[in-house]
């Protein structure tokens, strides 16, 4: 018994590895990048994707995903495209991602575009802003493209910005994760964290049923930032002596408890924003139309397959969407 015990243990294991690549993402540890000034993946990482959409990114110079290297020829114009997880895309193949195809709608004959994909998942827009300067002076970025998918990401800016340029530009302290295999990374990430927070989750050795505990916090409730319009625009058109571009992508139409949410819940608080950009000499560019149009021909913008159709992150056909309205809003070169 404990000799079958064993080698069930062994042979389960081997075969959960070999075939991990199928079903689980991967794990890199990351570099500082004085381009950027953020933490990224070293060039040829490739970044395994399996929980929603099923793709390998390929990162190149600065941590851009999915682009290898900086332009080769000088072209009037260089797009700096930064946003979080939605923008980034390592839900989707490199040729379907947002900068790809936003720089062959973008690109004319007598007006070559360069699109840099400079987004991040988890950032924000003060993350951005810190790496206006550096990408403009060391990647020759002549204009910024935002892709904002939700509001709050703007939050950021409306206190100080602090500069988060680590001191040292040397690997992080996570080089194990390049020697651990990858499944057992998430399995650990699985026991030791509830779902995709960061919050440790609470383990219990004994019999019987679990204690209630009260999860309702001591004190007032934290109060939520207050949504500032003008203070916003002003800062983000001040970051930069350069053209800024916000896009604005939201959830919608979403798919929410079986029911299709086809207005936006943000709808006030971007018109108002909005304004103030364009008053701030900020260009917006509005894609929920485009989304919504995708959706009410039955090809839906967001989510996946193996995900929640409907919902979640960008899929190929929301980035197309994307970039041909971007496309076509976009003022082009004339003779």
């Amino acid at each position: 018994m404990i000799r079958r015990w064993v080698l069930g243990s062994i042979s389960g294991t081997l075969i959960v590895w070999l075939t991990s690549p199928l079903f689980v993402r991967s794990y890199h540890s990351r570099v500082v990048d004085p381009a950027t000034r953020q933490w990224v993946y070293p060039a040829g990482t490739e970044y395994r994707w399996r929980s929603e959409g099923y793709a390998t990114t390929v990162f190149g110079q600065h941590g851009m995903p999915g682009r290898q290297t900086l332009p080769t020829t000088k072209a009037s114009r260089v797009i700096a495209l930064w946003g979080d997880s939605q923008a980034e895309g390592v839900c989707v193949a490199d040729e379907d991602k947002l900068w790809r195809v936003l720089q062959e709608q973008l690109s004319t004959d007598r007006e070559p575009v360069d699109v840099l994909p400079l987004a991040r998942s988890g950032a924000d827009a003060a993350d951005w802003m810190r790496s206006f300067e550096a990408a403009e002076t060391q990647m020759g970025v002549t204009e910024h493209f935002l892709l904002l998918c939700e509001l709050e990401d703007l939050l950021s800016i409306t206190g100080p910005i602090l500069d988060s340029m680590p001191a040292t530009q040397t690997a992080r302290g996570d080089k194990m994760l390049d020697m651990v295999p990858d499944f057992v990374l998430d399995a650990a990430r699985g026991l030791l964290f509830a779902g995709e927070s960061t919050e440790l989750r609470q383990l219990r050795f004994g019999i019987g049923p679990a204690p209630s505990h009260d999860k309702s916090p001591a004190g007032s409730p934290p109060q939520p930032a207050t949504f500032s319009a003008a203070d916003i625009a002003t800062t983000l058109a001040q970051s930069t002596s350069k053209p800024v571009t916000v896009v604005y992508a939201p959830r919608v139409p979403a798919i929410m408890g079986g029911q299709v949410r086809w207005e936006d819940p943000q709808d006030s608080d971007f018109r108002s924003l909005a304004s103030e950009l364009r008053r701030n000499g900020v260009r917006v560019i509005n894609c929920r139309g485009a989304l919504r149009i995708s959706a009410e021909s039955g090809d839906f913008p967001h989510g996946f397959q193996n995900g929640l159709l409907g919902n979640g992150h960008l899929n190929p056909i929301g980035y197309q969407a994307i970039a041909e309205t971007a496309a076509s809003e976009t003022p082009r070169k004339v003779d």
